[in-house]
């Protein structure tokens, strides 16, 4: 039986694909098709042009799937360490300790102004300390869960309005009765930072975060290595 040029290319153009997740050996394909319709050596070699541009461009596909594929797991949760219901982060600067605690969020979308908040369930006391932190997002429209993806951390809880940053506060307490306390970032002070939401399936969300924050005074405080999954609150 005799194939035209364009029957080969089909034939080659199956072999490739289905060998796609395999590894690529021609000398495997020009078996295959002599095997098929007893192709001679050298008729094979004379479509080469043919085959080259097949091969190539099946080899550019291969290529960017493989490279689709890294680059999702970039937002899988092995990121994640932390068990269901903590928060764990590093601080420097102001104060250098590593601390961790239980973490929930709020979605809250009852009154003018929306908002989601990530934040202690309980406060971190350390050192006879007490402290706080939260990320939260604003808005006047009706908020939805964060879709996986890198968010800024922004000063001022209006910049987070159009859902595509947050704003973060961590504060410390000698006394949260009597000591108004010490606050970095928030609404009034300078804080640059990235929040990234690994998910949000299930009522939980996973992200990490970091950023460098400053009190009214100009003191400094640097958040690193930050991670959690925070469940619903059930009570809110």
């Amino acid at each position: 039986m005799i194939y035209g040029k364009h029957s080969y290319s089909k034939q080659i153009s199956v072999v490739l694909t289905v060998n796609l997740n395999q590894s690529f050996n021609p000398i495997l394909i020009y078996k295959i098709l002599k095997r098929g319709q007893n192709l001679k050596p050298m008729n094979f070699f004379k479509h080469t042009p043919i085959y080259a541009l097949l091969i190539v461009a099946s080899l550019f596909i291969y290529s960017c799937s493989k490279d689709d594929d890294a680059n999702g797991n970039n937002n899988s949760d092995t990121t994640i360490t932390v068990n269901d219901g903590r928060i764990a982060f590093d601080v420097s600067d102001f104060e250098n300790t590593a601390m961790e605690g239980e973490v929930v969020y709020h979605l809250n979308n009852q009154y003018n102004i929306k908002y989601l908040k990530i934040s202690l369930d309980e406060a971190i006391v350390l050192d006879d300390n007490i402290w706080r932190i939260s990320i939260e997002q604003n808005s006047n429209e009706t908020l939805a869960l964060p879709e996986p993806g890198e968010y800024p951390i922004v000063q001022g809880l209006t910049n987070t309005y159009n859902q595509d940053a947050f704003n973060a506060t961590i504060s410390m307490h000698t006394d949260e009765m009597t000591d108004s306390g010490t606050h970095f970032g928030g609404n009034n002070s300078e804080i640059n930072g990235t929040l990234t939401i690994v998910s949000n399936t299930d009522d939980v969300i996973k992200g990490t975060f970091s950023f460098e924050a400053y009190n009214p005074e100009g003191e400094k405080i640097t958040v690193t290595n930050g991670q959690f999954v925070a469940p619903e609150n059930s009570f809110w």
